[in-house]
């Protein structure tokens, strides 16, 4: 299994429109085959930091999803509404 820990900051004024787009491709993920598990938290303290927590049965799964029309669509939306790029952390579980 392969984990994938993904850190937003999204910019002042874009919390309910990240809210939005963000819940599409939730939705969405959770449907994909390949998907384990994948949630949005929010830090305590800051409402516009969030980190979405993945996991993933395999590589295959993680480039289907990455190439999914609703990925495409929230990554692009996430130009404008983050203040910075993403920052990911992966880590695999070989025990899976």
């Amino acid at each position: 299994m392969i984990s994938i820990t993904a850190y937003m900051n999204v910019k002042p004024g874009y919390r309910e429109e990240f809210l939005e787009k963000v819940q599409q491709v939730i939705e969405h993920t959770r449907e994909e085959e390949g998907n384990v598990s994948y949630r949005l938290y929010e830090e305590t303290g800051n409402s516009n930091q969030f980190v979405m927590l993945e996991q993933w049965k395999d590589q295959h799964a993680i480039d289907v999803h990455n190439q999914s029309d609703h990925f495409q669509n929230f990554f692009a939306a996430a130009k404008k509404i983050l203040a910075e790029p993403l920052t990911l952390k992966r880590f695999i579980n070989d025990d899976d």
